[in-house]
């Protein structure tokens, strides 16, 4: 992957863990949650997922296989955000968000595992794989009450949005920030650039 597109998937990663963080923590905070907030929140978090995955799907430099999943995916994702915006029970709610985030899992882990120009693959890998069990489990779970969806779905957004942070650079960066400097450079080298 080639430094301005790899740039711009970090770039994309990135506002997709902030979004996610704060909606996160904005379920698990917000005072008198009803299903109708759950389901706009929640319609928020998956509407950004579908956007970042449809810009990923068009701007990023992987394999014509992977992209078009990674476009099937946003358009799936977009229609349960869709859904969750329609309301509906508890269950429902819990399954479409669920299933949003299984399928986005899923195709991210492919994404790092088959495209061997992707970098940090792993990370990409290890996001994919946390992300689709929180689906299923969130899928799995029977949800009786608003708090419970609110804490469960809200904690996990949480913790996908710190995913998505770190596989956007943030990782990346903080390893950066611990190096030394590189023995050798120059600093203020004003020579004539000919004589550099």
């Amino acid at each position: 992957m080639n430094e301005s597109a790899g740039q711009r998937t970090r770039q994309a990663l990135a506002i997709a863990g902030g979004a996610s963080f704060v909606l996160g923590v904005a379920t698990l905070l917000w005072p008198g949650r009803d299903e109708s907030t759950l389901s706009l929140l929640f319609g928020v978090s998956l509407l950004v997922s579908a956007g970042v995955q449809a810009y990923l799907g068009f701007r990023s430099r992987i394999a014509l296989v992977l992209r078009l999943l990674v476009l099937v995916s946003a358009a799936l994702t977009a229609v349960l955000a869709v859904l969750s915006f329609g309301g509906g029970s508890i269950e429902l709610l819990a399954w479409w968000i669920g299933l949003g985030w299984a399928v986005r899992g899923a195709v991210q882990a492919l994404v790092g595992v088959w495209d061997e120009q992707i970098s940090d693959g792993w990370l990409h890998e290890i996001s994919g794989w946390v992300t689709l069990a929180i689906g299923i489990a969130l899928i799995a779970i029977t949800f009786k009450t608003v708090t419970g969806l609110a804490t469960a779905a809200g904690g996990a957004l949480v913790v996908i949005g710190v995913l998505d942070l770190l596989t956007g650079g943030l990782l990346r960066a903080a390893l950066r920030a611990g190096e030394p400097a590189a023995s050798g450079a120059v600093v203020g080298d004003v020579r004539p650039v000919a004589e550099r």
